[in-house]
């Protein structure tokens, strides 16, 4: 009986029906669940990310709260700038200090050329010229280069083989011309020629002119950036007092200025020295930090009464890191007017020259204290035909006369 009814429950017993949604079944629910809960929190993670780099929400500005991702902003820790840095009176300072040297930095000076427009800046680049940052406190750190000692640095373009801190500049230059010259081509080199163009100095005057290229070209085969002028002084009532042609890195430009130059006038004893070297001092426009000489080539004295002046003006231009030279032709010019008075009275030339005169020997004096208050020396030249080499000398120093004279000879 038993039997039978669980027999007749067996046969009536219906299969039950597969669901057609089994993702509703509790082990695929469960499951199923969790994975749209951490693909839902990914999205909206990476969504609030994709907003706030699209959008503007990096914090706000100032102190105020980010903008439209402020929560984001928020989240992260940009909310307001005090909090994450704090500013001091350090931080202060150092922005003025940063703000005053920006001021302070000049732009680069134009120069002015009485006789023809000024191109010198044409085609030069800017880190060829002085740098307005001056790495050494004064460029009158120059005036004291010790001597040549052998070994050297190799510096600058077109100088010197060897390795490490040994070579030199060029062929055999020492270290000390080497870093002499390595020095101006960092911090620039500006050297002015003040040369009297009364009559008697003609020969000046047409060397000059003869000249020009090689002597511009000598001084930039050692200091490829150097600026060369010219300043030409006469007396009052010559055709001219002062003309002078400024500071240029071109030859064509000193040229076209040169060749208008005619040496005259010049009638009495003393000239118009002041005025010149006043012209050179003032009106040239000097680069800050460059290495800035002045080689004067006189004949005669500066007016009577001016002779303090002149020396008050050559020795604040050394104070302010300037150097002044000085070529002495007393004696070239004492030999030369003996040799041209024998000639006009006896008809023949000796050997024989008579002692040089006094005034000769005070003019010696004066312009060597005046070439000492401008801390360089007075460098006497003996003959004529050596005026291009010995403004070359003198431009550099003398002390250097060795080096630059075989930098001359390999050109």
């Amino acid at each position: 009986m038993v039997a039978g009814l669980a027999g007749s429950d067996d046969s009536t017993r219906r299969p039950r029906p597969r669901s057609v949604y089994p993702w509703l079944r509790r082990d695929y629910f469960k499951t199923s669940v969790s994975y749209l809960v951490s693909l839902g929190i990914h999205a909206a993670v990476l969504a609030l990310l994709l907003a706030t780099m699209m959008l503007d929400g990096g914090g706000g500005s100032g102190t105020e709260e980010g903008g439209t991702g402020k929560l984001f902003s928020m989240l992260v820790g940009h909310g307001r700038l005090e909090t994450q840095t704090e500013r001091t009176e350090k931080s202060d300072s150092l922005e003025d200090a940063i703000a005053k040297a920006v001021e302070e930095i000049e732009p680069l000076p134009m120069v002015a050329s009485q006789v023809t427009p000024d191109l010198a800046e044409v085609g030069v680049r800017l880190r060829d010229v002085a740098p307005k940052i001056n790495p050494l406190g004064t460029a009158s750190s120059l005036r004291s280069v010790p001597g040549s000692t052998g070994g050297g640095m190799a510096v600058g373009p077109g100088f010197g083989a060897g390795g490490g801190m040994g070579g030199g500049i060029g062929r055999g230059f020492g270290r000390g011309f080497g870093d002499f010259v390595g020095l101006m081509q960092t911090l620039g080199f500006d050297v002015a020629f003040v040369i009297d163009g009364t009559n008697s100095m003609q020969f000046a005057i047409d060397t000059v002119r003869a000249r020009m290229r090689e002597l511009v070209g000598q001084i930039q085969h050692l200091v490829p950036n150097a600026r060369v002028g010219f300043v030409i002084y006469k007396d009052k009532g010559d055709d001219f007092t002062v003309r002078m042609s400024s500071l240029s890195f071109h030859a064509d430009k000193l040229e076209s200025f040169i060749k208008y130059i005619k040496a005259g006038g010049g009638g009495d004893y003393t000239e118009a020295v002041y005025e010149g070297m006043r012209t050179a001092i003032e009106e040239l426009e000097w680069r800050e930090f460059a290495r800035r000489v002045i080689v004067l080539v006189p004949s005669s004295p500066p007016h009577e009464g001016q002779e303090a002046a002149l020396q008050s003006l050559v020795k604040d231009f050394h104070a302010r890191g300037g150097v002044v030279h000085v070529l002495d032709l007393s004696e070239m010019m004492h030999r030369n007017y003996q040799l041209a008075l024998q000639q006009a009275l006896f008809g023949t030339v000796t050997d024989k020259i008579a002692p040089m005169p006094a005034f000769y020997g005070e003019l010696q004096n004066y312009f060597t204290a005046l070439a000492n208050g401008g801390g360089g020396e007075l460098i006497p030249l003996g003959d004529e035909g050596k005026l291009a080499q010995e403004l070359m000398v003198a431009a550099f120093g003398p002390q250097w006369r060795k080096e630059v004279s075989r930098s001359a000879a390999e050109r």
